[in-house]
């Protein structure tokens, strides 16, 4: 006989009322979703779905994951905008669906066994589970020693898998597990380049990052910014002051000024009015983080970052329950003095003859 159990810790952050309690199912009971995370952009689509009939019993974002299933099927995963890991169940046709985001910022791991298959969003899930053995994947610990963590699919443990962002593991209930393709995300990078002005590429790079901050800003709880004085936090915190009052802002100070960037951080709050939360991370503090991080990160991580981020999230959720850390902000937007060294030293090749070009021709 088949079995399958589902489980979930809900943080509430769209509709805090039970109506959106996970699991939650279809009004036949046919289908079941779980959804971690959230559909940014769940009002468009849920209008969308009134106007085509489909009705509504709570406020969630997680239901309109659910009848959009419905009414478009697994595709409709390609509307949405968001961060999320989605289980999804459809008895009538007997499948079931693992769902990451495009850019895999929330997981989603899978453990293969003799009798069935477990899945989670976190690896500690699988701990207590009699079938699952705590057998480490030397394959992976070697990428973890090369990379400073474990990219999908390959996780710390034997047999158990993360799902890779952009791709939905169709997991058929008789265990065939298949993938299919959902939207690349480097279908993005490789459009050809827009033939525009420096003005014109700055309003719409403005304008491009004002949506995608605002979309972040729905939710029926109190939002903030981790606010470290770097391009990326620093333009997510200017441009969301515009809108938002008393705008929560938070930051992790160092004794050691050679990482310190709190003094660069508390300017830029000063400049735009923020209520500023400003903490410095002692010694023992760090120490004391140590122990916590195996239980947070559930398996390897090689980024000495993962302490302070721990010590402001801790911070932050004593007065926010979402925040804003605008990652990768500074890589994209050249913020970092290497970047300089770089546009520099290739300056410098500009005037040497296409050599290899010339050596290919003769051959």
């Amino acid at each position: 006989m088949l079995v399958l159990a589902l489980g979930f810790r809900r943080l509430s952050i769209i509709d805090l009322s039970p109506a959106g309690h996970q699991p939650m199912f279809s009004p036949d009971g046919n289908v079941v979703i779980m959804l971690n995370g959230e559909i940014y952009n769940y009002q468009e689509l849920r209008l969308d779905l009134e106007a085509k009939g489909c009705k509504f019993v709570s406020g969630s974002d997680t239901e309109v994951v659910l009848q959009s299933y419905i009414y478009y099927g697994v595709k409709s995963i390609d509307k949405f905008i968001g961060m999320f890991a989605i289980v999804l169940v459809d008895k009538a046709k007997g499948k079931l669906f693992l769902i990451r985001d495009r850019a895999g910022v929330k997981p989603l791991f899978y453990h293969q066994y003799d009798n069935g298959i477990l899945f989670a969003s976190e690896l500690k899930a699988f701990h207590k589970h009699p079938s699952f053995k705590k057998v480490i994947n030397r394959s992976a610990l070697k990428t973890y020693f090369l990379n400073g963590n474990i990219p999908a699919p390959e996780t710390i443990f034997e047999q158990t898998l993360k799902l890779h962002p952009d791709i939905i593991s169709k997991l058929i209930l008789e265990r065939e597990v298949s993938m299919l393709l959902s939207t690349d995300v480097f279908d993005g990078y490789n459009l050809p380049q827009i033939k525009i002005s420096y003005e014109e590429a700055l309003t719409e790079t403005e304008n491009i990052l004002s949506s995608a901050f605002n979309y972040r800003m729905v939710a029926d709880v109190p939002v903030g910014v981790f606010l470290s004085g770097g391009y990326d936090s620093s333009a997510v915190a200017a441009i969301l002051s515009k809108n938002v009052t008393n705008l929560n802002t938070f930051t992790i100070g160092f004794d050691d000024k050679a990482f310190d960037e709190s003094p660069h951080a508390k300017i830029v709050a000063r400049h735009l009015g923020t209520n500023h939360h400003e903490y410095f991370c002692t010694t023992k503090e760090a120490m004391d983080i140590l122990p916590d991080i195996p239980e947070i990160y559930d398996e390897p991580f090689g980024d000495s970052s993962a302490i302070p981020t721990t010590l402001v999230s801790r911070i932050a959720r004593k007065h926010v329950t979402v925040a804003l850390s605008a990652d990768a902000g500074d890589e994209l937007f050249a913020g970092y003095p290497r970047h300089q060294k770089i546009v520099h030293y290739l300056s410098k090749t500009d005037g040497y003859p296409n050599v290899f070009n010339q050596v290919g021709a003769e051959y």
